[in-house]
């Protein structure tokens, strides 16, 4: 067997990774220096506080530290608006020759997580991990100038076996050629100063305020003081904690939920549409660092709230950071930290639930998630208005369900005013129908009751009645044993078939997922003709105008049409009524509706349309229709 080593060819993959193809955007640089910077004077403070440990327990301990004055960590931003230099510098541990050779001349090769890092057994988790962020400075300049000298500190602290050269260095890095220049320096002090010269199209942007601005943007916490000094104008960053602008939760219907634990920091925020304004985008760090805010993206909002969002702080490296660190990677961590999420959700809620169903989505997106904690939760605060034992009551999802564990049941669901209408009028159907369902649910919060009921649902059918208006779904559950939501959250169908040995083109379902809701029966053979011929825009348009001459005539029962109004194939929607449609399709269509479809098919396509479009037998009867929708 034979094999070959995969190298990095640093001199093709430079232009990519130093591009704003790789990276979100060009100012960048100044997060990836500072960070850079930072690591330097963190490992640094992490090295004196072990400098002497040995000598702790010994008189000499205070001598020790009087000869070492005590390090206090510092970096400095210049920029010149005439030269066009932008400057970094720290006072931290510093690099050598050895540094420039394996980890800077390397792309891809992080000090940080080499064993030459590890084994110094510091208690401080870098920023830096990839060693690719000098290579963002190639996005705003040619060339970067690089001096520095390493600290004595790294060869005399506790766990450090190899002692270093401290012999300053001064390379230039040339982004086109690729090549790192570099020679013995004159720099008297520890630490590093990177200065890049930038380009001309870019210099104009940058000032003060720019900086300010982009060092604000992408780091929530500044535990080293940043000196900025641009031209004659200089300022001083220093943010040593996170601080969380919390919304005002005194309104009525807006909950902010403090966090900070030893994971998390900052707040999660749920509140009504009305509150919106209240709410910038959400936004997640790690370390102080963003994360993105763009966080929609990463998926950690629960989908059964409808008004969410939140300022968090990962205390500690948690996520896998995207190389670019423009975002997190879509792996494990990120899912355990939406559970997190959820958690804290669940916490604050879980002992009164029912609290939180004002905030929940009405069951147009999921509500059934892939956490079971946080799926009992949400099934505790959905409520629905149900009909049981000759009563009315308004109660949680999850005591439904409880409430018939152990049995098969028949359900049926039904507008509360068709309902009302039934029992009124056809009080002996209504008779048998009662004693056909162990609980009749109606509209409120339905499309939430059948998603965590279809772990349980075995079939689901409507029900047309000879009574005129009467159409309900029909619904047989199996409760024996209790099942998990989650395993069941992408079988969620709220429509049901309709099988008839006759079957009626369309009908209104009642079930208020649009404002009219007319269904259309794919077993139908003219709605399967239509259905095999959609992709012709004719057919199209042609179904939309039949479908709308229905709705049309359903609203406006009381008036008779001569003929098919062509709406030009646009649906003239949506309707806000509050009478069941079914109740309002009584006689809603003349007798020779059917011949104005036939007629207006006619009209519409050529016998050669008509044959190449597969529509040689589409043509409309009585029968094609509910029979208590043909007026008498």
């Amino acid at each position: 067997m034979k094999s070959i080593d995969v190298e990095l060819g640093k001199s093709n993959m430079l232009p990519l990774i130093a591009s704003q193809q790789f990276y979100a955007s060009w100012k960048v640089f100044i997060r990836e220096l500072l960070l850079n910077a930072m690591d330097a004077c963190n490992v640094r403070q992490a090295l004196e506080w072990s400098w002497g440990t040995e000598f702790l327990e010994m008189e000499q301990a205070s001598q020790m530290r009087d000869v070492r004055a005590i390090y206090e960590p510092r970096i400095d931003i210049t920029y010149s608006s005439d030269t066009r230099l932008f400057t970094i510098e720290d006072n931290g541990i510093g690099i050598n020759e050895y540094d420039l050779e394996h980890f800077i001349a390397q792309i891809g090769a992080s000090y940080y997580t080499s064993t030459d890092f590890f084994n110094q057994q510091l208690k401080y988790e870098p920023y830096s991990h990839y060693g690719i962020g000098l290579c963002s400075c190639f996005t705003v300049s040619k060339a970067v100038l690089i001096e520095s000298k390493k600290d004595k500190v790294i060869n005399t602290a506790w766990n450090i076996s190899n002692p270093q050269d401290t012999a300053p260095v001064m390379a230039k890095w040339f982004g086109e050629s690729g090549q790192i220049e570099y020679v013995i320096s004159q720099k008297k002090t520890p630490g590093t100063r990177i200065s890049i010269p930038v380009k001309p199209s870019y210099a104009p942007y940058i000032d003060l305020d720019f900086i300010v601005e982009t060092i604000k943007h992408y780091m929530l916490t500044l535990p080293i003081p940043v000196n900025i000094r641009c031209d004659t104008r200089e300022v001083c960053l220093s943010q040593p904690k996170a601080k969380w602008n919390y919304p005002m939760n005194e309104l009525v219907g807006m909950n902010i939920i403090r966090v900070d634990n030893s994971l998390l920091e900052g707040y999660v925020a749920i509140y009504h549409p009305k509150h919106k304004g209240y709410f910038h985008k959400s936004t997640l760090y790690q370390q102080g660092v963003l994360v993105s805010d763009a966080t929609d993206i990463l998926g950690l909002a629960p989908s059964w709230i409808d008004n969410f969002s939140y300022q968090l702080n990962i205390k500690k490296r948690f996520l896998n950071i995207s190389i670019s660190r423009d975002g997190a990677a879509f792996d494990e961590k990120l899912i355990e930290l939406r559970q997190y999420i959820g958690q804290i959700i669940i916490d604050a809620f879980g002992q009164s639930p029912l609290t939180l169903g004002q905030y929940l989505s009405d069951g147009r997106k999921r509500l059934v998630c892939e956490y079971e904690a946080e799926n009992e939760l949400v099934s505790r605060a959905v409520q629905v208005l149900v009909y049981i034992k000759e009563r009315e009551v308004e109660v949680p999802v999850r005591t439904v369900i409880n409430g018939f564990i152990g049995r098969k049941i028949k359900i049926a669901f039904m507008q509360r005013a068709l309902f009302a209408h039934y029992r009124e009028n056809y009080p002996y159907d209504y008779g048998q129908f009662i004693d056909k369902y162990d609980i009749i649910v109606f509209e409120q919060n339905i499309r939430a009751f059948w998603q965590f009921m279809t772990p349980y649902i075995t079939s689901m059918e409507y029900v047309m009645g000879d009574m005129p208006g009467i159409i309900y779904t029909d619904v047989s559950a199996d409760i024996t044993v209790a099942k998990t939501a989650a395993s069941f959250r992408n079988d969620y169908v709220l429509r049901p078939e309709y099988y008839d040995l006759d079957p009626v083109f369309c009908l209104v379902s009642n079930e208020l997922t649009d404002p009219m809701e007319l269904v259309i029966n794919t077993h139908n053979r003219n709605a399967m003709l239509l259905q095999r011929a959609e992709k012709y825009k004719k057919v199209r348009i042609a179904r939309a105008v039949i479908i709308e001459n229905i709705k049309q005539r359903i609203l406006g029962n009381a008036s008779r049409w001569n003929s098919i109004i062509d709406f030009g194939g646009e649906l003239v929607h949506q309707y806000e009524l509050e009478k069941p449609m079914s109740l309002q399709a009584q006689w809603c269509l003349e007798r020779d509706f059917p011949d104005e479809i036939n007629a207006y098919i006619a009209k519409t396509f050529t016998d050669k349309e008509i044959a190449d479009y597969g529509l040689t037998s589409l043509y409309f009867t009585r029968k094609d229709f509910i029979k208590w929708w043909m007026a008498p």
